[in-house]
């Protein structure tokens, strides 16, 4: 049901959107519409199929944190 309505949605923007900015030659704002709208497809399939996707902070620290603690034994 949920993908049903995620279709019907971007159809709509779609149908709604495109056809003004090809008129009016708006070709950057195309690209930027296009990729935003596919980012958020890729998010509300995410959402509708129920899968977790990591926290941006749990990849900060991961990163991070072996840099800090390098840092913190240097100084001490």
């Amino acid at each position: 049901m949920g993908i049903i309505v995620l279709i019907v949605l971007v159809a709509g923007s779609i149908a709604i959107d495109v056809p003004l900015m090809w008129r009016k030659k708006l070709i950057k704002e195309m690209w930027v519409f296009s990729f935003l709208l596919l980012l958020g497809i890729f998010f509300g399939v995410i959402k509708v199929m129920h899968i977790s996707i990591p926290n941006p902070l749990g990849w900060m620290i991961f990163i991070y944190k072996p840099v800090a603690d390098m840092v913190n034994v240097w100084l001490t």
